[in-house]
């Protein structure tokens, strides 16, 4: 079951989504939630909070944040300064205060301060570019329902629609539309059940989902699933969706600083038919590329509550690549994705041209060249890049996969079992 987090002050309220209403004996108090958290200073409140899929929950206030590990409810990490660790916040001017963050499932996350937002990019771990940008103006809707500054938390759900809360009212938002829906805001009082009688009425501190949680799934024999990926380097291990850099090599600059250790970190991916894939995704070159990994040669990505392709339920690689039982079914999503999908802010990719839906399937900003990928799948598929993929019959798309498949690069690595001396104790011992 899906749930929301709402806290106010020191208690929290967890709220039942697909019951509609907050769960028996809440509110509690903040420490009972999370160990760990008492005498930190944020027991008593925070500013925000943001789940960020790689099984981390962040607690904001003013200027600092505090790490829980999303399996253990525990504290990992103790307060750090915002500005020291992630990536553009403090040249943003995000440094010392933060309103809310939203995790929108698509590897990015909106913060908002005041009347201004930035976009954080979670794989390179930092502010893209061009931010803050003002929140009047490039959220449709939010000027007319009141909600340009001040916005107190928020989430997306996985029917395609975020929640955003502030001061006892909220609205609810289309991420396809990409505008408010009509008729709000609407008070929470008598449209969140529980929610008034749990305190929560008026204001909240914070709102969150946690991100990427996984549909349960029958195990492999023990904690990993199927479409579980876990990273490994020197005996230490890690489930999160990226490679946990910032632990393992502290004081590393950037997304791809390894500190020299770049080519001793693996990624397992364990399948529903017992195989375990293993390769070096994360190197340039190097076998067991992602599209390898995963079963998916078109290198899809997808987000928590989104359409079903065949993948495994709820589970997620770095960049958000989804998980497949097979090649085949990989193979067949690419067709299903652009037929079916659509590309945000412009439209069904049915709708596109060729050159146009691939400025969004591999856009520049992700260091592609669309204009080249295009040329080359309209070539593959015999018509011009302005032939809109919807034009396209069985056997055209089939080529046009093929292409895709061939660009994206799909380089097998290693199959092993349970039972493989390569595999490494600590991994075996999870299955």
């Amino acid at each position: 079951m899906t749930r929301a987090f709402f806290l106010r002050g020191a208690m929290y309220a967890r709220y039942d989504l697909q019951r509609d209403r907050v769960d028996d004996g809440y509110p509690k108090p903040v420490t009972a939630g999370w160990s760990g958290i008492d005498g930190t200073g944020f027991e008593s409140g925070i500013d925000t909070a943001v789940s960020l899929g790689n099984g981390k929950l962040y607690f904001f206030k003013g200027g600092s944040y505090l790490r829980i590990d999303e399996r253990r409810l525990a504290v990992d990490a103790g307060a750090a300064d915002i500005g020291g660790a992630w990536g553009g916040f403090a040249e943003a001017g995000f440094g010392a205060f933060l309103d809310s963050a939203v995790n929108w499932g698509n590897g990015k996350v909106y913060v908002f301060r005041g009347d201004s937002y930035l976009r954080y990019d979670i794989a390179a771990d930092r502010v893209d570019d061009g931010y803050p940008l003002p929140v009047s103006g490039n959220w449709p809707g939010f000027a007319e329902t009141g909600f340009t500054d001040g916005i107190e938390g928020g989430f997306v759900t996985g029917g395609g629609k975020a929640y955003f809360f502030r001061r006892g009212r909220y609205v609810r938002y289309d991420v396809a539309a990409d505008r408010v829906d009509d008729g709000y805001p609407l008070p929470v009082a008598g449209n969140w059940p529980g929610l008034a009688e749990a305190g929560f009425a008026d204001s909240v501190d914070a709102v969150w989902t946690p991100a990427g949680a996984a549909t349960p799934v029958t195990p492999v024999g023990g904690r990993l699933t199927p479409g579980d990926h876990v990273w490994y380097f020197d005996g230490r291990i890690s489930m999160a969706q990226e490679i946990p850099r910032s632990t393992w090599f502290p004081g590393s600059k950037g997304p791809t600083d390894y500190q020299g250790h770049g080519k001793e970190i693996f990624q397992f991916v364990v399948h529903s038919d017992g195989t375990i894939f293993r390769g070096r995704p994360h190197m340039r070159g190097f076998p067991g590329t992602y599209a390898w990994l995963n079963n998916n040669p078109g290198n899809i990505t997808g987000r928590p509550g989104g359409p079903d392709y065949g993948q495994y339920p709820g589970k997620f690689n770095w960049h958000n690549f989804l998980i497949f039982p097979t090649r085949e079914t990989g193979y067949r999503a690419i067709a299903t994705f652009l037929r079916t999908a659509s590309c945000p802010k412009r439209g069904p990719y049915r709708d596109l041209s060729i050159l146009d839906a691939f400025e969004c399937y591999a856009p520049a900003s992700d260091g592609n060249n669309p204009v080249k990928y295009a040329q080359a799948v309209a070539e593959a598929a015999g018509v011009p890049t302005s032939t809109p993929v919807g034009h396209l019959d069985d056997v055209q798309m089939r080529l046009m996969q093929d292409k895709i498949a061939e660009v994206e690069g799909a380089v097998p690595g290693d199959v092993l079992t349970a039972g493989s001396p390569e595999l490494p104790q600590e991994i075996g011992s999870l299955l």
